[in-house]
């Protein structure tokens, strides 16, 4: 898919998050879990969602971890969370 991720690095999420960000997503439950539980008011509460909501399905609600799934368990989150991506956009435009 030639995606340059290179300059992009991971890091645990921050309470300053919730002032930073209008939108917080998650992977998983105990993503969503954990985020929530540093929530300081309901309105932080609000901005935290699992990103697999934006796909109005109840087939799948979390994102799987794809090393389970060899080259097809990369594939298949590849396409949900791009599909997510492509919803999330059209909700916020």
């Amino acid at each position: 898919y030639h995606i340059d991720i290179r300059s992009q690095r991971a890091r645990q999420f921050k309470i300053s998050d919730f002032d930073e960000f209008d939108h917080i997503l998650v992977m998983d439950r105990s993503n969503y879990s954990n985020v929530v539980k540093l929530a300081r008011s309901d309105e932080d509460a609000r901005k935290v969602r699992p990103i697999l909501d934006f796909l109005n399905t109840d087939d799948i609600t979390e994102v799987p971890d794809p090393y389970y799934g060899g080259d097809h368990g990369f594939e298949h989150v590849f396409q949900l969370l791009n599909e997510a991506c492509d919803l999330i956009i059209r909700e916020l435009t």
